[in-house]
């Protein structure tokens, strides 16, 4: 009798206690999205008063948001808790208090994540079942659901030209336009055209005034630029996404490009730009609206594209999860193509658009970084603005996979450069910490197998991307062609950032003149040189192995071997000036 007392008794408290920490995560992730959406909220303020370095400013402090109130409601929940806060029922039974109290929740799958992570921050490195996880199973993933009120149209009855002009001045702003007929004019032309080039349904009803401009009510801004997404539709379903993109000047607003047809606006949305600022209290129906707009996108490309980069992780893994269980058996994970790094260790599997990253245990000659350093490196890119030539890069801890997927050959190469680094326990590989980036062609591969016109493009883009991170205070630090990517799009990103560092960090000299030829042949320097010391003259190094290369990127960029353009790089940062980066072709502009 006493017993069963005891154990009603420890049931109760077992239900309070659960109770208390399902309400404790529930209050800091409404805590985590207000102040998420407090931030974002104020981007068109940003935009049309030109405060850009604000924007930045406002860009990196929502970046802090999420992580900051995990570690609040963690410290909380510890007091909660106490003697229960590592009790696996406990937590267990807090898991499906919180599920019903977010069922019916208009942002159930980030509150599922935010859920995750701080179960995640309080059992740190001990083994987390899933069980205690809102992750895999189906009824924690969400169906597309409707996204009606989150559009709106206009009809094509009075003509098309009229349409868009509506379109236009539906748009509500404090600053007027400088030309708007001359906008809506040149708007209208750009879009008969690609409606008739890309969707002859749409561009038919077009001039038969039929269909409709549909367009999402709430503007995406990102960088100096807002964008108006949507799509014009014909009435048999056939629809040509566009994305519009304005712009504050001196002189009021101007309609800058329009981005057509879904290939296009992938660019937009591509993986080496900034996130939007989205006014929605409603993010995960505006994923479901983006998905339509760009039906080859990833849901996890998408959430992460409108900021939130942890939900991003939830669907990444779901994916990473699918495709394994849908892949050939046989397929396994093989060492990343591209000259292996001193730094990390890179596979990926066939097939896949990603490659993992993990850092080695001892780095090769002459990399004389630390662990934790090479951490700070990957954080610093993660709240730098990218202006499209860095890669993102998703950090994942305890990412499990299927251990049956890996090559012998990798396997001994991770036991004996990342073996601190890696679990096995009965059929899981799991990996304490990696990063998971988009897998691109390494600049070095793909001139080796480029035409001269192909070679001359990207050799141009590869300065450009050298010059535009200058731009932004990025300074890359190894420029060797092996640490950029070419994407799909012929265009050069940065994807290595262990030596990455702020640009006004950087002293850059000219090699000091000496009037003794033996001491240029010497083995030592002849001249004192400080830790942050670089010498843009000896940039041509990168180029030793290609000659064809080296001839194009010297006709175009050999200003960057003079270390008078970075000094003036650094004066303009110092002076608070933000140059233009434009995430389409500048054929496309207007």
């Amino acid at each position: 009798m006493q017993n069963r007392l005891t154990n009603q008794s420890n049931n109760t408290l077992q239900n309070v206690i659960a109770s208390k920490l399902a309400r404790s995560v529930f209050a800091g992730f409404e805590a985590m999205f207000s102040q998420f959406l407090n931030i974002t909220l104020g981007a068109q303020s940003r935009f049309e008063q030109r405060k850009y370095h604000s924007v930045q400013s406002a860009m990196r402090e929502r970046l802090q948001v999420y992580e900051r109130e995990v570690k609040n409601v963690s410290e909380a929940v510890r007091v909660i808790a106490y003697a229960e806060l590592t009790c696996p029922q406990t937590w267990q039974l807090a898991k499906n208090i919180y599920g019903d109290m977010v069922e019916n929740h208009e942002n159930k799958p980030i509150a599922h994540t935010f859920f995750n992570s701080t179960f995640g921050a309080i059992w740190d490195d001990k083994k987390i079942r899933t069980v205690h996880l809102f992750v895999l199973k189906a009824k924690y993933r969400s169906e597309p659901r409707s996204y009606e009120s989150l559009v709106s149209r206009v009809s094509l009855q009075k003509g098309f030209n009229s349409a868009v002009k509506t379109l236009i001045t539906n748009q509500v702003f404090r600053v007027p336009f400088n030309h708007l007929e001359r906008d809506v004019a040149t708007l209208h032309s750009t879009l008969m055209q690609g409606a008739q080039q890309q969707c002859k349904q749409v561009y038919e009803l077009i001039n038969l005034n039929d269909g409709y401009i549909e367009y999402a009510n709430s503007l995406f801004f990102r960088n100096k630029a807002c964008y108006l997404i949507g799509r014009c539709i014909a009435k048999n379903g056939d629809n040509m996404p566009f994305a519009i993109a304005i712009l504050n000047t001196d002189n009021g607003l101007k309609i800058d490009a329009v981005m057509m047809g879904a290939d296009q606006l992938s660019l937009l949305f591509g993986f080496a730009r900034a996130y939007f600022m989205v006014d929605t209290d409603q993010p995960a129906r505006y994923v479901d609206y983006l998905s339509v707009l760009m039906p080859h996108k990833q849901r996890f490309e998408l959430f992460n594209a409108i900021g939130f980069i942890k939900h991003a992780k939830t669907e990444f893994y779901r994916y990473k999860v699918d495709t394994t269980k849908n892949s050939p058996v046989n397929l396994k994970y093989t060492t990343a193509p591209g000259t292996p790094g001193m730094v990390m260790l890179v596979f990926t599997i066939a097939g896949s658009d990603y490659v993992y990253k993990v850092i080695k245990d001892k780095f090769s000659a002459p990399k004389t970084a630390t662990k934790a350093q090479v951490k700070e490196k990957y954080n610093f890119v993660k709240q730098a603005d990218r202006v499209g030539r860095l890669v993102d890069t998703h950090e994942f801890r305890y990412l499990a996979f299927d251990l049956s997927r890996f090559s012998d050959e990798l396997l001994e190469q991770m036991r004996s450069q990342i073996g601190t680094s890696m679990i096995i326990s009965g059929k899981a590989l799991i990996l304490k910490h990696v990063y998971v980036e988009r897998k691109m062609t390494p600049l070095n591969l793909y001139v080796n197998h480029c035409d001269n016109k192909a070679l001359e493009q990207v050799m141009i883009d590869y300065g450009k991307a050298i010059k535009e991170l200058a731009g932004a205070n990025i300074f890359p630090g190894d420029m060797l062609m092996k640490n950029f990517g070419v994407t799909r799009w012929g265009r050069i990103v940065f994807y290595d950032f262990d030596e990455i560092c702020p640009l006004t960090e950087c002293n850059f000299r000219e090699v000091p003149q000496t009037q003794n030829s033996l001491e240029e042949l010497s083995t030592s320097s002849y001249f004192d040189i400080d830790e942050n010391d670089i010498f843009p003259s000896q940039f041509k190094v990168f180029f030793s192995a290609n000659d064809s290369a080296f001839k194009y990127f010297n006709s175009h960029h050999n200003n960057l071997f003079s270390a008078g353009f970075w000094q003036s790089c650094q004066q303009q940062i110092h002076q608070g000036y933000l140059p233009d980066v434009y995430p389409y072709k500048q054929s496309w502009r207007f």
